[in-house]
């Protein structure tokens, strides 16, 4: 394990705590001798361990000193300065409350004190416990650091900023203030400064555990899954049995499809750590994706509910509760989880699922009615929007939704609420030129009114102001690409996928460089991106919509496979696009169930009535109702041409070559379409055998 410089000098602590156990004043004096040397003896141990970063011997070690000298309160503290080390906070706030009974100097304690109130959740505790009196004066910098810790968890930045910063003039060169200043760079929306950070934090210390750690968390937001890696590898090989770092890497294993060395870490963490709850949450997540909800549930019962707060934790239960029958208890988690991310699509659909299965119509309208009310709602949450006003009796009601389901829109840039006044949105912008907070929704307005020049009066101080900022350059780059800017967008989005390679920012650069001409690269670009996160269902979708532009069907198919795996059979878009890529691909079978699997969903959408009855043809096994199914797309889309050549095929397929011929005429007088040449040769094969 990791030496953890929690002080100026940690080895400086441990000789002081060890020599105070030798000189044992005050109640260790009315000790008997033996039980004060065997103490002695183990204090001693416990500080060789701690310094070769041991700390699981060295609490072990200190156990035994308190087990031979129960009121020797600098084991007290010392065990507790351990068990912060090991993240027990609970285990650290007894023996110290044990350490001020026995007579402790609250000096000593406040700043171990604050740190397990940080470790808690109970951040407000820990800045009463830090400013309630002074701190020993080997703490002043370790008390300093704990007191932007407990900032920023609760969104106080520029206290935070301001509490490291002093920790700073106490201890210049302590890695873990370092990688602390990592973390708080990076939440405060400055990657690069957190990356930069993160590596001083490494270099000042190479066995510093925790910036291993994160060095691996920025890598893997940064670059992708494979390259954060060996960071978590490097970690553990200085502390196999580092619980948090196990944490990380299982969850990494697992994103890129490595369940079987997942198990093997989360299992790793249970065994280390029999009541350390994401260890069996990972284990859930993965009984889980194998299908076994029982055993999902009973793994995440055994949490014993420390993660209920916890966004990941909350779509899993409730994923699991759904899969098993449960609807109420899968809307309540659902509910949490739309409560906690307002704008998470995924969150949003998985509830109103649970909603509509539950039969709770009322509810379902009450809350999503106003969402599909908007542009850019998904064809999904449309339709069950539409089913419940149908279950209501509101038919007429229920039309206009599922229509609008059967040929959904795309999303807009600014989406306002109600309450927005863009009055409001420019004064705070006035008055925070460089706070992205205030600037990025005015800016937004003022791309959706197309008023560029402005937008980028706004914009441009924010980038430059903040270069290690991704979404600071991204708005920039949005503003340029929305004016018709596309070689001016162009740096913008390149600077932010240095600093953070996110879904975001390659969907934008992968468009800006098709846009110049350069689509080979803008290929390779997403085929790194899929490679380095292969779970990012964001990739996935523009890597196969990249191959299908290029004709490359199997590849398409693999990459909507990928999707469906993911997301399940409720995208009736998706299973479109797999179908007809099947189809391509020269497996019409397939293709036919995925298409059924989609026109379960969305029966009233002309382009899932169109792939059926494309995918049945081909498939040979029912003619009748592949001419069914493209007759009603045609009903739907009367003037398509391309639509009017399948259902000439299908006609043909079913033994009507008079209708098949009509079709064909048809097709062609609307238009040129893709496959005209081949509808032309068709009518002509058709005209010369009749």
């Amino acid at each position: 394990m990791t030496s953890r410089p929690d002080l100026p000098s940690g080895n400086r602590l441990w000789s002081a705590l060890a020599a105070a156990a030798l000189l044992l004043g005050g109640a260790g004096a009315s000790l008997r001798a033996e039980d004060m040397g065997a103490a002695r003896e183990a204090m001693a141990r416990a500080a060789d361990h701690r310094a070769r970063g041991d700390n699981r011997a060295a609490r072990i070690e200190l156990m035994n000193a308190i087990k031979a000298a129960p009121k020797m309160k600098e084991a007290r503290l010392a065990q507790a300065r351990v068990f912060l080390m090991l993240f027990d906070a609970d285990g650290a706030e007894g023996e110290l409350q044990r350490a001020l009974e026995l007579g402790a100097d609250r000096a000593l304690v406040r700043a171990p004190m604050a740190e397990a109130m940080v470790l808690q959740g109970r951040a407000e505790d820990a800045l009463r416990w830090l400013g309630e009196g002074p701190v020993a004066r080997s703490d002043a910098g370790y008390a300093a650091r704990t007191q932007g810790r407990a900032h920023l968890a609760l969104g106080q930045y520029d206290e935070a900023r301001a509490a490291f910063d002093r920790a700073l003039q106490f201890t210049p060169d302590d890695s873990l203030l370092w990688t602390d200043i990592a973390r708080f760079r990076t939440a405060s929306g400055d990657q690069a400064g957190g990356l930069e950070a993160a590596d001083h934090a490494v270099a000042l210390d190479a066995n510093n555990v925790r910036a291993l750690q994160l060095r691996g968390e920025l890598t893997r937001s940064q670059t992708g899954l494979a390259a954060a890696l060996p960071w978590f590898e490097r970690a553990l090989a200085i502390d196999p049995n580092d619980t948090a770092v196990l944490g990380e890497y299982a969850a990494t294993l697992g994103d890129m499809g490595r369940m079987r060395a997942m198990l093997k870490a989360a299992r790793q963490i249970v065994a280390l750590e029999p009541n350390n709850p994401r260890g069996y949450f990972l284990q859930a997540v993965l009984a889980a994706r194998a299908g076994r909800y029982d055993l999902a549930r009973n793994l995440i019962q055994k949490t014993g509910g420390a993660l209920e707060a916890v966004p990941a934790a909350m779509q899993v239960e409730g994923v699991v509760e759904f899969q098993l029958g449960n609807y109420r208890q899968a809307i309540d988690r659902f509910e949490r989880l739309s409560d906690a991310q307002p704008f998470n699509r995924r969150a949003a659909e998985l509830l109103a699922r649970a909603l509509y299965a539950e039969g709770e119509h009322e509810a379902l309208l009450e809350r999503f009615r106003p969402v599909a009310n908007r542009a850019g709602t998904s064809a999904y949450l449309l339709t069950l929007v539409g089913r419940s006003l149908e279950a209501m009796g509101e038919r007429d009601a229920a039309l206009e939704y599922l229509a609008r389901a059967a040929t959904p829109d795309a999303a807009p840039l600014l989406r306002l609420d109600q309450d927005d006044e863009p009055w409001l949105l420019a004064d705070a912008a006035r008055a925070a030129r460089r706070d992205a907070r205030a600037v990025v929704p005015y800016v937004r307005m003022l791309v959706a009114r197309d008023d560029f020049a402005q937008a980028a009066e706004y914009a441009r101080p924010l980038a430059e102001g903040n270069p290690g900022v991704p979404d600071a350059q991204m708005l920039l780059g949005d503003v340029l690409y929305a004016s018709g800017n596309a070689g001016g967008a162009l740096p913008y989005y390149e600077r932010a996928a240095r600093i953070r390679l996110a879904e975001p920012v390659v969907r934008r650069l992968s468009l800006v460089l098709r846009e110049l001409g350069r689509r080979d690269e803008a290929d390779a670009l997403l085929e790194s991106f899929v490679d380095m996160s292969p779970a990012n269902s964001g990739g996935l979708r523009l890597l196969a919509n990249a191959y299908i532009d290029r004709g490359n069907w199997p590849g398409a198919v693999a990459m909507l496979s990928a999707l469906h795996a993911q997301l399940g059979s409720s995208q009736p878009l998706l299973l479109t696009d797999l179908a007809l890529a099947r189809l391509r691909a020269g497996d019409p079978a397939r293709a036919a169930h995925d298409s059924r699997l989609a026109y379960r969903v969305q029966p009233a959408s002309p382009l899932v009535a169109h792939v059926r009855g494309m995918a049945l043809t081909e498939a040979s096994d029912s003619p009748m109702l592949a001419v069914e199914m493209l007759e009603k797309a045609q009903a739907l889309q009367p003037r398509n041409p391309w639509l009017r050549y399948h259902l000439a095929q299908a006609y043909a397929a079913a033994g009507k070559p008079g209708r098949a011929m009509g079709a064909l005429r048809a097709s062609l007088s609307l238009g040129a379409f893709p496959e005209r040449a081949e509808a032309a040769a068709m009518l002509r094969d058709l005209q010369g055998r009749s």
